[in-house]
């Protein structure tokens, strides 16, 4: 049986980024079907669809736009068509839109997420090093609200502490001693898990056994979604 992963965050979290990188793991760990959902209709760049045939090659089939790629691709078109990839529980990635503008288009989709056997994990993306979530009372502001408007109640953080080619160690622990901090503010339900952290290769492996606190890792290479002058 899949999983459907819920992410959320504000923009520039790195929130499509984590959800490429956790697709490629899926695929990686437990082969196909996977299915991203780009619902993203707000922000035009950085979007998963744009990544649609070099993740065709792994195995994992992004559903963004309904009138695929076309002269309008950039509308806000979406196709729903993955709902029945959801009530099959197969492995879904909902990549919502930034901020709590996600939340609308994701109320579209709680009749084809009760109507499915497969367990929810509804993830929301903080970076240390963006204005919306620079401390850990605005990230714990911020799954506040989304709880206020969602249905679905966040389950989990993922600290994606980075400036972007210029990150450090030091970024990711210091967003990551953030994260833990607004996971256990009041408020929340309950105390929240540090489910992912998401780093480079590189950074991972100058940081001490034992120093990350996530349940699970996600390590890339490269940032799929940015090129090396971006």
């Amino acid at each position: 049986m899949g999983r459907i992963y819920i992410v959320s965050g504000f923009y520039g979290s790195g929130k499509t980024e984590f959800c490429v990188n956790l697709a490629m793991k899926l695929a990686k760990t437990q082969g196909g079907p996977i299915t991203i959902a780009d619902l993203d209709v707000i922000n035009p760049y950085f979007r998963s669809r744009e990544k649609k045939t070099q993740l065709a090659a792994h195995g994992i089939e992004v559903m963004g736009n309904a009138l695929e790629n076309s002269m309008g691709q950039d509308l806000p078109a979406v196709s729903f068509a993955f709902t029945s990839r959801i009530v099959r529980a197969q492995n879904v990635i909902l990549d919502l839109a930034g901020g709590e503008a996600g939340i609308k288009l994701l109320a579209l989709c709680y009749r084809a997420i009760e109507a499915g056997a497969a367990p929810v994990e509804f993830l929301c993306v903080v970076n240390l090093f963006r204005p919306e979530t620079n401390s850990a009372a605005k990230m714990a502001e911020f799954v506040r609200k989304i709880n206020g408007m969602s249905k679905l109640a966040v389950t989990g953080l993922v600290n994606n502490g980075h400036m972007l080619h210029d990150t450090t160690a030091a970024h990711v622990l210091a967003s990551q001693q953030a994260a833990l901090e607004a996971a256990k503010m009041p408020g929340l339900g309950a105390a929240l898990p540090l489910r992912y952290t998401m780093l480079r290769r590189d950074i991972y492996e100058g940081i001490a056994p034992g120093e990350i606190k996530s349940q699970e890792v996600l390590v890339f290479e490269k940032l799929a979604m940015r090129e090396s002058w971006q």
